[in-house]
Parts: structure tokens; C-alpha cells; sequence
């Protein structure tokens, strides 16, 4: 069961990765996707919560929703960076640079078992992710050096998102309700920076004191009302595959469970082929392979 839930949620999360790269490719701007996408988001976890949870009050979960909550805004704000200077074929597959912390904190801490099965998963699909960074036929060339910044900030970032929700589950702490709450002041957060952003922008544009009214009619300008629509959509992906992701650690081995997901930077290199014309190299098909192999792999287990 844990591997299905695994699977569908990298595949989701890639689609929402997906969507994030269309909305930089219309020029949406940062700050109404990520409030579009919390929006939507905290929709999904409070419709979750309804049934799933009793809310408790302590302070590890304060402190796991806060840390959390960082951790899927910046992630989430530097994917967007990243995405904005380079292709999502090329983007996703690094984002994984925050995989061997995740095997390290479950083999080490939590004491999971590496049998010889799950240690040909874990090289199967780690050459797959790895083949796709490597591939010599990349012809595109990354002149913007702020990319590999995004990149490291993005991933580090995600550990502490993807991590936090293993370390929470084994606290014994709800994570439908970690993730509501990081998400709600995620939205928080976000709707802030918007608010600031365009009164900011509408100062400097007409140098007079900006009200309610002159904010409203900067956000229903078409492409600040795409930049939500998208984030609206992501959100819900999102919202999903991060559901889904914490119901597989329930059952499944973390180091097994991160990789599957993990993964979704594959079903993006299809998806950005197909969709943004981002083309599929002889690499790319060759990981493709190897994770659908990895995967077949872990029914044995």
C-alpha cells in the first residue's frame, strides 16, 4: 500500500512542479503563486482535518509547523527562482540534492534495516536521478551563477520540509495536522508579502499613498491573476502529494519512501518534454528505465 501511495505522490507533486514552471514561463509573479498555491493548500488540509484529527496543543507541534512552514515556503520560493533561470528538466533532478540526508536520518537515527532488495532500489533509482544531472547532451549552459544558488537553498530547504514530516511522524504527531498549520502560515506569510510587494510597487509607480481599493485593481491585472489561478492549481497538487507522501512514512521505510518521491523530477523531465518542448535525451529515457525498474523492485520487498 505504501508504495502506491509513494508512487502517486511524486507523481502528483511533479505535476504541481510542472505547473510551477508554466506559470515563469508566463511571467507570473512569485509572490501570487506561492499565495494561490497556500491558499488552495490550506483549503485541501482543512477539508482533511474535518475527519482525520483531534487538534493537540504542544510544543514540539508548534515548533515541527513553523519549521516545516520554512521549510515549504522557501523551498517552494527558490524552486520558483530556479525554475525562472533554467529548464524544469534540468531544475527538478537537482532539487534531489537533499536525498542522502533523508537516508542518512532513517538508517542512523531511526535504525531502518538496508536489505540486499532495498539496496538495489535505493542505487537503482539513485543512478536514475543521477544520469539525468550527468547527461553530456545537455547543450544548455547555465550563465546565470544566482541558479545553482536557488538550487542549494531550494533543496535545503525541502529536507527540512520532507525530513520534518518523518521526525513528526515518529513524535506521534498527526501530520495532517503539521501540514495544515505550516500551511495556513505559509498563507499568512505569503499574503503579507503580497501586500507589501504592491502597495510598494504602487507608491513608487504614482507616489501617492496607496489604499484598499488601487491594491485590489493591482492584483486583478491579468498575469497577477494567472500567477494565482497556477498557484490555486499547484496548491491542490501539492497539497495532495504531501498527503500522500506523509501517509506512505506511516507504513513504509523512509529511505525508500523519500526516493519514490524523489523521483517525481523524472515524471517531470516527461512532462516538461511534452508540454514545454523540453526535449528527452537518450539519458533521460535511459533513467526513465531504471526507475520504472526500481520501482518494479519494491513489490518484492
Amino acid at each position: 500500500m505504501w508504495i502506491a501511495l509513494a508512487i502517486l505522490s511524486s507523481i502528483i507533486f511533479g505535476i504541481a512542479s510542472v505547473l510551477m514552471k508554466s506559470a515563469t514561463i508566463k511571467k507570473c509573479p512569485d509572490h501570487y503563486i506561492l499565495f494561490g498555491l497556500y491558499f488552495s493548500g490550506s483549503l485541501f488540509f482543512l477539508y482533511q482535518s474535518f475527519s482525520v484529527i483531534e487538534f493537540t496543543y504542544s510544543f514540539n507541534v508548534y515548533l515541527w509547523s513553523i519549521l516545516i512552514a520554512l521549510g515549504s515556503f522557501f523551498g517552494n520560493w527558490f524552486v520558483i527562482k530556479a525554475l525562472e533561470l533554467g529548464p524544469a528538466s534540468l531544475t527538478a533532478p537537482m532539487l534531489n540534492l537533499n536525498l542522502p540526508f533523508i537516508i542518512l536520518m532513517s538508517v542512523f537515527i531511526y535504525g531502518e534495516e538496508l536489505n540486499l532488495i532495498k539496496i538495489l532500489i535505493i542505487l537503482t533509482l539513485l543512478v536514475a536521478i543521477i544520469i539525468v544531472k550527468i547527461d553530456p547532451n545537455e547543450n544548455l549552459v547555465i550563465k546565470n551563477k544566482k541558479w545553482f544558488i536557488w538550487v542549494i537553498l531550494g533543496s535545503t530547504f525541502l529536507f527540512l520540509r520532507e525530513g520534518g514530516l518523518k521526525i513528526t511522524q515518529e513524535l506521534n504527531i498527526n501530520n495532517t495536522q503539521i501540514l495544515l498549520n505550516s500551511y495556513l502560515l505559509c498563507l499568512i506569510f505569503s499574503g503579507i508579502i503580497l501586500y507589501k510587494k504592491e502597495t510598494k510597487e504602487l507608491k513608487n509607480n504614482y507616489k501617492v499613498k496607496t489604499d484598499f481599493k488601487e491594491f485590489i485593481l493591482q492584483i486583478n491585472q491579468k498575469n497577477n491573476l494567472n500567477g494565482i489561478y497556477f498557484g490555486l492549481i499547484t496548491g491542490i497538487c501539492s497539497g495532495l502529494g504531501l498527503y500522500l507522501y506523509s501517509k506512505a512514512l506511516l507504513t513504509g521505510p523512509t529511505s525508500l519512501v523519500a526516493l519514490i518521491f524523489s523521483a517525481r523530477s523524472l515524471i517531470i523531465v516527461l512532462l516538461s518534454y511534452f508540454l514545454h518542448k523540453e526535449r528527452l535525451s537518450l539519458f533521460q529515457k535511459f533513467s526513465v528505465f531504471l526507475l520504472c525498474l526500481g520501482l518494479s523492485l519494491a513489490s518484492f520487498i
